[in-house]
Order: structure tokens, then C-alpha cells, then sequence
């Protein structure tokens, strides 16, 4: 449950925050365990009750506050100071609050790592672990250097994602669009005229005709037909168990399966190697690594791999008992336990796993762009010839009659 509260601050200030907790009890226990003054409080309507998307930090945020935070650390600035720095330069509302909340639970005492991991969905599950390893290990500029880097490597990733699928997207837009201006609007308009030709119509030029009659006639109906099953799909995906069954469909299609696993393996070879090289146990690493990964059907499976580890399995091991990773990287894991060097050989991994998205995306960027437009013109050309055919027939009738 989310709350609402106007609390006052241990350094005087009186601002209006959102707290999430179980009830209105644990929250004012909370809040006086962490110095807070409780003046007024509101139950509030937050993503859980309308299940929408919870509010996140940016990543170009995040990295550019790991970056910064690292330099003012590796210059002997010390850390609550170096945090007044970055809460000072940050204008982003959701970021600069959640700062201002960390700020104070580190001057109460509270580790840097724990006061972010408190923060809940606002950061990922990295980033709280990766501090974790920098206190551990005494080298938290460090670690977040390493952090920094992880994030742009995922967030370049990404956009050659993006970039890739605008293209497509858009011509199937303009197309679906064009399509509907014709058969809904455009069409209609001409059919006295085709009427009045006084000759039978061709066939293509019959076949549009009544596909636009029964659109137009039933637009009510297909646009209720659609929103019940928008409104359908929304309820199932709302389901705990809706998630993970699609992205493991999405893992099953041909080819782009193979390009959402790819990803997938990517995010977690390159976030376990960020976590190991930062300091933290294996345990830790594949449980935070888990969470990371986008595809909800191998985090789900991932979780299943941190029991056999307990158990006393190999990494490698542990992976292949999930069925979600290919022979290759199981094979380099498995290299890399061997000679000691798991940190780099996960590294390897993501990065060959990088340069064959870019390959296979480039590929099917190639296919995908002329066969969308020779569809799109088939189509737009289907319709116009038989637009015109009725005319082309009349202007022949008139011709001959001469």
C-alpha cells in the first residue's frame, strides 16, 4: 500500500513524500526509525492498485549519477558530501527525491547499499547489489565505474534494438492507415458513381466494394469486437502467470526467438561478470543476475538455477539445468570455471552475443524493409487498379461507340 505523508526531515525540512508499506502502523515505525516527523498522512493511488508500470529511475540517469559519484569518491571526497554534490546538480523530481530520502538514511547510519535496495522498484536490482560489493571489497569507485560501463554497453544494445524496429513499424502504420482511409472513406464515396457506369463491374472492383460495405456497415461492431479483446488481453496479462507464459511463447518463435534469447543471455553473462568482478559470491550474482534479465520466462527459470548452486553445482551445472541457454555459452562458462577466468569469459560471451544481434538485426533489417514495400505496393496498387477499372472499361465503351 502506497502513502501519501507530509513528514518533516531530521535536517528541518518539511516536504510531502510517497512511502510504500504494509499499513499505516509499519509506516509511522518506519518513518520514526528513520528520523522522520509524521505531520499528515493520505493513502495514496499508487501503481499497485491501477497495476501500472512502477515509476523507474532513468538508466542515462543512473549512469551518468555512477560516473559522477565515482570521480567525487576517487578524489577523497567523502561519501555523504559526494552525495550533497549529486543531489544538488539532479532536476529530475522521481531521482532528486529518492536522493534526498538515501542522503538521510546514510547520515543516520544506514549503508549507501541499503538505502537504495530500500528505494524498492525505483532502481534495479544491480545496482544496490553492485554497492553491496563495493563496501565489501573497499572499492565502491570502483565498482561503480564497472556499473557505469554495464549500463552503457545495455543501453547502446537497446537502441541499435529501437533503431532497428522504427523502420518497420512505420511502414506498417502508413500502410495500415492508408488501407483504412480507402476502405472506410475513400471508397464508399464512389460507389453511385460505379453505380451509375450502367455496366457490370469487374470482379476486383465487386470484391472491394463489398469488403468496404461490410466495413463501414459494421465499423461499430469491429471497433467493440477489438476492445473487448484489448480489454481481454490486458485482464490475462494482468495474471501472475500471463508474463512468463509470453515471453516463453516469444522464446519459441522462428528466428526472433533465437534473437530474444541471444539478448537475454547477453543481459545475464554481462551482469553476473560485472557482480563477480565487483566481489560478490556466486549465490548473490546469479539471484541478483536473474532479476535483471528482461525475458520473465528465463528470470523464472534463473531462479530455479540459484538452488542448485546452494546445493553445491557448478555454475555451469546450474545453467544447463535451466534448458534456456544454448551449448555455446555453457561451453565457454564452463571454460572459464575451469581456468579461473569466469569474470572474463562471461564477458566474452555478452560481447559475442552483441556483435551477432548487431549481424542478424543488420540482416533482417536488409530483408525486412524491401519486402514491407513491395507488400505495401502490391496492396495500394491492388486497390487503385480496381478503382480504376470501372473508369478504363467506361472510357472504352464510349470510345468504341464512336
Amino acid at each position: 500500500m502506497e502513502y501519501v505523508c507530509r513528514v518533516g526531515t531530521p535536517s528541518g525540512e518539511v516536504v510531502e513524500r510517497t512511502f510504500s508499506a504494509s499499513d499505516e502502523r509499519s509506516l509511522r515505525s518506519d518513518l520514526e526509525r528513520q528520523g522522520f516527523y509524521l505531520l499528515a498522512i493520505r493513502r495514496g493511488l499508487g501503481a499497485s492498485v491501477l497495476r501500472l508500470r512502477p515509476r523507474r529511475v532513468k538508466p542515462t540517469l543512473l549512469l551518468v549519477f555512477a560516473q559522477e559519484l565515482a570521480a567525487l569518491l576517487k578524489a577523497g571526497l567523502p561519501l555523504f558530501q559526494s552525495l550533497d554534490v549529486m543531489l544538488e546538480r539532479q532536476s529530475d523530481p522521481v531521482f532528486r527525491q529518492s536522493l534526498a530520502t538515501v542522503r538521510e538514511k546514510v547520515k543516520s547510519g544506514v549503508a549507501l547499499s541499503d538505502a537504495f535496495q530500500q528505494e524498492g522498484e525505483l532502481y534495479p536490482p544491480i545496482f544496490a547489489a553492485s554497492l553491496v560489493a563495493g563496501e565489501r571489497s573497499g572499492s565502491l569507485d570502483g565498482v561503480l565505474r564497472r556499473f557505469a560501463l554495464h549500463l552503457r554497453l545495455n543501453q547502446a544494445l537497446k537502441k541499435k534494438a529501437v533503431s532497428a524496429s522504427v523502420y518497420p513499424i512505420v511502414l506498417l502504420t502508413m500502410m495500415a492507415t492508408l488501407v483504412a482511409v480507402m476502405l472506410v472513406y475513400v471508397i464508399p464515396q464512389f460507389q453511385d458513381f460505379f453505380e451509375g457506369l450502367g455496366a457490370e463491374l469487374p470482379l476486383p472492383t465487386r470484391v472491394l466494394m463489398a469488403v468496404a460495405a461490410a466495413i463501414r456497415a459494421n465499423l461499430l461492431w469491429i471497433l467493440m469486437t477489438v476492445g473487448i479483446a484489448g480489454a481481454g488481453l490486458w485482464y490475462w496479462l494482468r495474471r501472475e502467470d500471463s508474463p512468463v507464459a509470453l515471453d516463453r511463447a516469444l522464446l519459441r518463435l522462428p528466428y526472433f526467438g533465437g534473437l530474444m534469447r541471444m539478448y537475454a543471455t547477453s543481459q545475464l553473462m554481462r551482469t553476473l561478470s560485472t557482480l563477480l568482478a565487483g566481489g560478490l559470491p556466486l549465490l548473490n550474482a546469479i539471484q541478483v543476475a536473474s532479476a535483471s534479465v528482461g525475458n520473465r520466462a528465463m528470470s523464472q527459470a534463473l531462479r530455479g538455477a540459484t538452488d542448485r548452486i546452494r546445493e553445491g553445482a557448478s555454475l555451469t551445472t546450474a545453467l544447463e539445468s535451466t534448458g534456456m541457454l544454448e551449448a555455446l555459452p555453457l561451453e565457454m562458462v564452463k571454460v572459464g570455471e575451469q581456468t579461473g577466468a569466469l569474470g572474463d569469459m562471461l564477458n566474452a560471451i555478452a560481447d559475442f552475443y552483441d556483435e551477432e544481434l548487431d549481424t542478424r538485426m543488420a540482416t533482417v533489417l536488409s530483408l525486412v524493409e524491401p519486402v514491407l514495400l513491395v507488400v505495401m505496393a502490391v496492396i495500394v496498387a491492388g486497390m487503385l487498379l480496381a478503382f480504376y477499372l470501372p473508369m478504363f472499361q467506361a472510357i472504352s465503351a464510349v470510345q468504341s461507340a464512336r
